[in-house]
């Protein structure tokens, strides 16, 4: 998922990773006996709780964990599940009980394009009972990792271990938003017969807006020297990205990079108590406690707000933010930026 390439400091904040899944009869509002409410925002759909009606009976010789896994009291049997992204959205596709990962992959590689066009990726696919994890950064970009290979009755915490690291490697503000169980393949369904299961967005996709910065990569002449080049305004990145390049090298005569960019938020540029220019991305959701929670008393402010994140990039304190460059608004011009 990540298309840029940033030679500033990566962004690594702390995930706090919110894995209290509540796996009870009571919490399947909605759904069948042995299921459990899932999906995304943007679909509602059923899962398999883990372990239900396998039995409380100890007495036989085999145990519980070498039973065939079941749902709607039908055995099932292992199946192939998809899920692909778009980075230009915060929808996802999901595609679940396949008998072939070429199948689970061409069907939600498929719905996606029909939706955004070009720039699918698959983020995984997996083989097995499932399930995928699914974390949300503080821009509103998702991602999407198999727990499956690791071994049963791992917490979740460590299972989605190499998601929340994948998440912090480009982005910051990763939360754990949900889990994504298998479909239902019955065991004893007759080879290539179909009982695949979607979670595809639906009402539509939501496209973010772009940030991006680019600056020289080698030495520019003087007159490009202590320049950056903004876009901002776009909702497909690829093109953004595209153009802002173009532009940098054009003007600057040397290749460029990407320094650093946002989805639905703002480009902060700052400066130290030298005088050294920096940037940073940042959201300016201010975070309320609900009306009524014992827990605070007082708002609390989004980690990932502009002030946090100047102040976590500042290391010649203190900082003073000179510029905020918001992603919505269209725009691609030329900043003066002192390093």
């Amino acid at each position: 998922m990540t298309l840029f390439r940033m030679s500033t400091t990566r962004f690594l904040l702390p995930c706090l990773l919110a894995v209290g899944y509540c796996l009870f009869p009571d919490a399947a509002w909605g759904c069948p006996p042995g299921m459990f409410q899932t999906g995304s925002r943007d679909f509602i759909a059923c899962a398999p709780i883990p372990g239900y009606d396998q039995g409380g009976d100890s007495s036989g010789d085999e145990s519980s964990s070498s039973r065939v896994p079941t749902i709607y009291s039908t055995p099932i049997q292992p199946s192939y599940m998809a899920a692909v992204t778009h980075i230009d959205t915060s929808s996802f596709w999901v595609s679940r009980a396949h008998w072939t990962a070429d199948s689970a992959n061409k069907r939600a590689l498929a719905a996606c394009h029909a939706a955004m066009g070009k720039g699918c990726v698959i983020a995984d696919t997996v083989y097995g009972y499932g399930p995928f994890g699914v974390m949300i950064d503080a821009m509103g970009l998702r991602w999407i990792k198999s727990g499956a290979d690791v071994p049963k009755g791992t917490p979740e915490s460590i299972q989605y271990q190499a998601l929340a690291l994948q998440c912090l490697k480009s982005s910051f503000g990763c939360e754990f938003e949900e889990v994504i169980y298998q479909g239902a393949l019955p065991l004893d369904a007759a080879p290539g017969s179909d009982f695949v299961t979607d979670i595809f967005p639906r009402y539509g996709v939501e496209r973010h807006h772009w940030a991006l910065l680019a600056r020289p990569e080698g030495t520019a002449p003087a007159a490009s020297q202590n320049k950056a080049w903004l876009i901002s305004g776009s909702q497909n990145s690829a093109e953004a990205r595209k153009s802002v390049l173009d532009r940098c090298r054009a003007d600057s005569g040397v290749s460029c990079a990407i320094d650093a960019y946002v989805a639905n938020g703002v480009l902060v540029r700052f400066i130290d108590a030298k005088g050294k220019a920096g940037w940073t991305s940042a959201v300016t959701k201010r975070v309320v406690e609900p009306i009524g929670s014992y827990r605070r008393k007082k708002p609390k402010i989004d980690p990932a707000s502009v002030a946090a994140r100047v102040e976590r990039q500042c290391l010649v304190k203190p900082c003073k933010v000179i510029a905020t460059y918001d992603a919505a608004t269209p725009r691609m011009q030329v900043v003066d930026d002192v390093r």
